[in-house]
């Protein structure tokens, strides 16, 4: 059986819309996101409305608050599915905070799902890291990190880990999920941002010119096919994955 997994950070400026348009051309069975928003204020909740343009069975989990009026009340990932979601859970990496002012500062969680394809039960977890300027790493992120990797290492078994990791191809967080987890592609030297201008803590960046989103899976997922899809929605671009499960 053919499975599409798509990985895409969503943008939380993005209209979701968008993006449900963006997911159904893609074909996608399992799709993971990351900057999902709720803010009451102004009738948002990415993650619920996606759910409801694809059809689709979702979690959503956050990772931080805000009572702020130029901030979300909440931001986060989700998974999304076309076929039942069994069995959620999450851990925070970054523990969550309320009103962080700056990324460093921002809770980073750790979403899963266990999800009944056919005769299998694929797990499927997505999550977020820490943004720094240049994607640098220093001992917080070394130590998020450390956190996720002993998340994943001990997933033996039919699973999927994708996310926005905020990390270059050839840096420590990279390194450490590449000592359990097989990259599906395609190959790091493509790249998923930036597609719009983008300055922050003194780091501006307006080409495409970083790999910081991938798709990772134990070396039983046997995986067709990958690519970067091409977009104008969001600041990102999708992974798109073809595994194949026993139907």
């Amino acid at each position: 059986m053919e499975v599409v997994i798509l990985q895409w950070n969503v943008w939380n400026r993005e209209d979701p819309a968008n993006i449900v348009a963006c997911v159904q051309r893609t074909g996608a069975d399992i799709f993971c996101a990351q900057e999902l928003i709720r803010d009451s204020r102004r009738g948002l909740d990415t993650a619920r409305f996606i759910a409801n343009g694809l059809g689709f069975a979702h979690f959503f989990i956050h990772a931080d608050t805000w009572d702020r009026w130029d901030c979300p009340e909440a931001q986060g990932n989700a998974i999304f599915s076309r076929y039942p979601i069994l069995r959620t859970a999450h851990v925070y990496v970054t523990e969550p905070r309320h009103n962080p002012d700056v990324a460093m500062d921002e809770g980073r969680v750790y979403v899963e799902a266990d999800i009944r394809i056919g005769a299998s039960v694929l797990t499927v977890g997505t999550t977020h890291l820490s943004f720094t300027p240049r994607f640098e790493m220093n001992e917080a992120r070394r130590r998020q990190a450390d956190a996720l990797v002993d998340i994943v290492k001990k997933k033996k078994h039919l699973y999927v880990f994708t996310g926005d990791l905020n990390a270059a191809s050839d840096s420590y967080p990279i390194q450490r999920i590449s000592e359990h987890l097989l990259n599906a592609g395609p190959a790091f030297s493509e790249k998923t941002w930036t597609t719009k201008p983008f300055s922050y803590q003194g780091f501006s960046e307006d080409r495409l010119d970083w790999r910081i989103d991938y798709i990772f899976t134990t070396p039983d997922v046997a995986v067709a096919n990958a690519e970067i899809i091409q977009t104008a929605y969001s600041d990102h671009l999708p992974i798109r994955a073809k595994i194949l499960l026993s139907s």
